[in-house]
């Protein structure tokens, strides 16, 4: 059964022993439970980061002799890039791009000209996430509609309507945990309860530990292991486009 956050706001109250805002108002509530959220879901995505992983792309579109885009400032982490280089071409179809470090390219970077033929597509990320952009390599020459895709892991947005849901694994189960760490923020405001704030804070790291070694046995029906999938080669001999 979803949590919302209508149901945050109830357990939060619990906690605090006050059913109507007078010590803590509901805009200080909400603020709360949005660190605690963001908190939470930072824990989960040490362990779990797939369950944020986006379902559908985000989509550029390539401009001729353009090496560097803009990126979605939303995505924490990119997974996988996909780039068609001949979209006037019915027939051309997207490949996957190879994550490349920036000074692996050989050539200068903010280009308008490519060697042609000397690489399969690869991608480098530059600037900070306010105003990322993702530069590719070889640069595309042709302009293009969405031929460029983009799966990553995406931050949740605040939580702000009353129907909002909170987008944690098995919420019925650990979003209790948002309600325990805002209420520990709230009551040391002012100094009220320092005492029961701490032991809050202590069960709600327990519980976290708890929650993760939970999600770590529950992602994959396989064992754990180490994979490389780097592929920082980018000198590959045959083009793919």
């Amino acid at each position: 059964m979803a949590k919302l956050l209508s149901n945050a706001r109830v357990g939060v109250r619990v906690y605090l022993d006050e059913a109507n805002q007078a010590d803590f108002l509901d805009s200080e509530v909400d603020r709360a439970i949005n660190f605690a959220y963001h908190d939470l879901v930072s824990e989960v995505m040490e362990v779990y980061q797939e369950y944020y992983l986006t379902t559908t792309p985000t989509y550029l579109s390539t401009v001729a002799n353009q090496q560097e885009y803009t990126m979605d400032t939303s995505l924490l982490k990119i997974e996988r890039v996909e780039i068609n280089y001949k979209p006037s071409d019915a027939n051309s179809v997207a490949y996957r791009a190879i994550p490349i470090k920036m000074n692996q390219i050989v050539d200068r970077v903010g280009n308008t000209s490519s060697p042609a033929g000397i690489y399969n597509p690869g991608y480098y990320i530059i600037g900070s996430q306010a105003s990322q952009k993702i530069g590719f390599i070889p640069i595309p020459t042709e302009a293009g509609t969405n031929n460029i895709s983009i799966w990553g892991i995406q931050a949740p947005s605040d939580l702000s309507a009353s129907t909002d849901p909170i987008l944690i694994p098995y919420p019925d189960r650990f979003a209790h945990l948002i309600e325990q760490k805002a209420a520990a923020d709230l009551l040391r405001k002012g100094q009220q309860e320092e005492a029961t704030a701490a032991r809050y804070i202590t069960e709600y790291m327990s519980e976290v530990l708890r929650m993760k070694t939970f999600l770590v046995e529950r992602q994959s029906d396989g064992v754990n292991m180490i994979q490389d999938a780097e592929q920082d080669n980018v000198g590959f001999d045959v083009p793919l486009y």
